[in-house]
């Protein structure tokens, strides 16, 4: 049963090793080499996250097997940042069970936003599943926008 739990400083090592085999996957399959967003690969950048914004690991029982971040942007909107599965499991549903859980959690949030890569197919599957539309006013040639409203 996948779970989400806050992120604390002792979990940055495991959530840094995630991220990196994550990104690295990811891009060395569209791209054809290893990367990710700045600091995707130090402790110490995770360690700035967990301190900095709201983030949690995804846990499969009691395993880390992912993680992410959420940036308030008012009372009733929120940016979700960073979001990541080990990916030994990915695929197999825990990322739309993760997204449930975000929304469920925060009930309040009227308007959710998260971006993705041009390239990551996989990921804007994932979104677009979940009600998330493209941001037609955002123009990047590197990021697609994502913006989900919640109704009433």
């Amino acid at each position: 049963m996948i779970t989400i739990r806050r992120a604390l400083y002792e979990d940055a090592e495991h959530i840094t090793e995630i991220k990196t085999r994550a990104y690295n996957k990811e891009i060395n399959m569209y791209l054809g080499r290893d990367g990710g967003p700045r600091g995707y690969n130090e402790v110490a950048s995770e360690k700035d996250i967990i301190n900095r914004f709201i983030a949690y690991k995804i846990m499969l029982e009691e395993k880390i097997i992912g993680a992410f971040f959420l940036i308030p942007q008012g009372e009733e909107k929120m940016r979700f940042e960073d979001f990541v599965i080990e990916p030994e499991y990915q695929n197999k549903g825990y990322g739309y069970e993760t997204l449930r859980q975000v929304e469920a959690a925060y009930p309040n949030i009227r308007e959710w936003r998260l971006s993705t890569p041009v390239f990551s197919i996989g990921n804007q599957h994932l979104y677009e599943k979940f009600g998330y539309k493209i941001d037609t006013n955002y123009k990047d040639e590197e990021e697609i926008e994502y913006i989900k409203a919640i109704d009433n």
